[in-house]
């Protein structure tokens, strides 16, 4: 990882003084590769230690095991250079399959060690492999273009080992066809986008399945939070963003800069404690921006620019939301991966996002203290904001924030009482501003 960079496409909701800032992080990776990259996986068993893998054309696997400061190129280990590949997807610890094309004819492969050997477990003459969904680390899903009139969808109920479209008939509607990596898995539910002012559903694993109106042409990624009843939480873009929040009956646009570009990617953000949608979501289109939105507003912005190529795709993993912490990877066609590290803030609160007039600090309250004091300052610009406490020896004893924070007025608590009586002093750096003042702590 050469550079740290802002980055990311954010909808955090915050309710003032209940829940801690939503925080993050953007970074650009360095892959090692200038391939056209088409897909990303990642799984959450620990967040410190994720397998990440990256699939792109001329056969290219990347595998990485410290969530993107370090890949290995694993091209050549059993994917035959002339395939490129479409969609990944981790299925467990050291498994993952993948999906890609030579000409007319798709393939799918499938890694049991870590990548050190890819097989092929699939062919298909006439096929387009769309997407791949695992709902868990033995369900999964493949989607495709039609053929013969036909849908191609198809079930693994062993890790991706053998694939059977038993069941799963689905007729094709005119001259429809499907996206890359537009498609979502939970619970019982799977849907997948069209370019038919539809989406494709079913609730009980592709045994039946029913068609639901998009108020656009193109659903070119999907999202959806699932419970064990429904789904009720949905994202789909195209050249719109529209949100559901009743299973897909009703769409609700959610006005997003660039049109002229399809969305490739939905990554959701964390969850607050007793959220049933989440704090934050990220959404890339297929240009060189990534975009963020309130999910109170829904209004999506542009936020991260990167340095050179398009984005083809952005990861979602569904269990790191619920942690409070995970990453997301964005993939570029010339090789490039941003990274989003996000995670609910500890001590930080949001009080205000409405835009201050300027940077500042405000004396702590109360002062003097026994042992517990309240620091609130303001951040003018989006960027790195530090706020730092120190003995009266110039020793650092506390930082409280070193974070990308948005505008807005902040406070932090700071419980001293593992600290002697005597002088401190706090001091907020912000984008060339500094400001320090003293507090005095009595016991």
């Amino acid at each position: 990882m050469k550079k740290s960079l802002l980055f990311f496409v954010a909808i955090c909701f915050i309710l003032p003084g209940i829940f801690s800032q939503p925080l993050w992080m953007y970074n650009e990776l360095t892959s090692g590769v200038t391939t056209n990259l088409t897909s990303a996986s990642s799984n959450s068993i620990n967040y410190n230690n994720a397998q990440v893998w990256v699939c792109g054309n001329n056969g290219v696997i990347l595998k990485s095991t410290n969530t993107g400061m370090n890949w290995v190129n694993q091209t050549g280990n059993g994917i035959p250079l002339n395939i490129n590949l479409t969609s990944i997807c981790f299925v467990g610890i050291d498994t993952a399959v993948a999906a890609g094309n030579n000409g007319n004819i798709t393939f799918v492969y499938r890694t049991v060690n870590g990548g050190t050997n890819w097989t092929q477990v699939f062919t298909q003459t006439n096929g387009f492999i769309n997407a791949i969904a695992f709902k868990n680390s033995s369900l999964g899903f493949l989607s495709g273009n039609p053929v013969g009139g036909r849908w191609s969808l198809w079930k693994t109920t062993n890790k991706g080992l053998t694939w059977d479209s038993a069941g799963m008939y689905l007729p094709q509607a005119g001259s429809e066809t499907g996206f890359p990596n537009s498609i979502a898995a939970r619970h019982n539910y799977v849907v997948f986008g069209t370019n038919n002012y539809r989406v494709y559903r079913s609730v009980n694993n592709g045994v039946n399945w029913s068609s639901l109106v998009t108020p656009e042409q193109n659903t070119s990624s999907i999202w959806i939070y699932a419970d064990t009843s429904q789904f009720s939480f949905s994202l789909a873009g195209g050249s719109k963003v529209f949100r559901s929040t009743n299973s897909g009956i009703v769409w609700q646009q959610n006005p997003c800069p660039d049109s002229m570009y399809n969305i490739v990617g939905f990554a959701p953000g964390v969850y607050g404690v007793f959220d049933s949608q989440p704090m934050c979501i990220y959404a890339c289109r297929n240009n060189n921006k990534i975009y963020f939105a309130f999910y109170a507003t829904g209004n999506f912005n542009a936020e991260y620019t990167a340095p050179s190529g398009n984005y083809n795709y952005m990861s979602c993993d569904y269990n790191q939301i619920y942690m409070q912490l995970g990453y997301s990877f964005a993939v570029r066609n010339n090789g490039g991966i941003t990274r989003v590290f996000y995670f609910r803030g500890g001590g930080i609160k949001l009080l205000s996002s409405v835009l201050p007039d300027k940077y500042e600090l405000e004396q702590n309250y109360p002062n003097p203290f026994n042992p517990v004091t309240v620091i609130r300052f303001a951040v003018r610009k989006y960027g790195l904001a530090k706020l730092t406490v120190y003995d009266v020896t110039g020793r650092e004893i506390f930082n409280p924030v070193n974070e990308l924070l948005r505008p807005g007025l902040y406070e932090v608590s700071w419980d001293a009482a593992s600290f002697a009586s005597g002088t401190y002093f706090y001091r907020l750096q912000a984008e060339g501003f500094t400001e320090t003042k003293k507090m005095i702590l009595i016991k």
